[in-house]
């Protein structure tokens, strides 16, 4: 399964931490443009710990190759209704 997909299936039930959801990805080149890819798509949401979204300004930083290991741990991706239809293929 590519792990665009498996992403979006693994996040149907619940928002995942990206150190969790970059696991999916053989590199972190890959995981970050298709984060970013899947971001601007509208498939998911950017989450901060308390659930806010992170503004899409702060994508870059957030994904970016330096970004540190606590920012993984607490930010989240979400699911949206186009990243669901896109699952269920409809």
């Amino acid at each position: 399964m590519i792990p665009e997909l498996e992403t979006l299936e693994q996040i149907l039930d619940d928002d995942l931490p990206l150190s969790i959801v970059r696991g999916f990805f053989d590199d972190g080149r890959r995981f970050r443009c298709a984060i970013a890819a899947m971001l601007d798509a509208g498939e998911v949401r950017l989450l901060t710990e308390d659930g806010a979204e992170v503004p899409c300004w702060r994508w870059r930083e957030v994904l970016g190759e330096g970004a540190n290991l606590q920012s993984s741990e607490t930010t989240r991706l979400g699911i949206t209704a186009l990243g669901v239809k896109k699952v269920s293929g409809g």
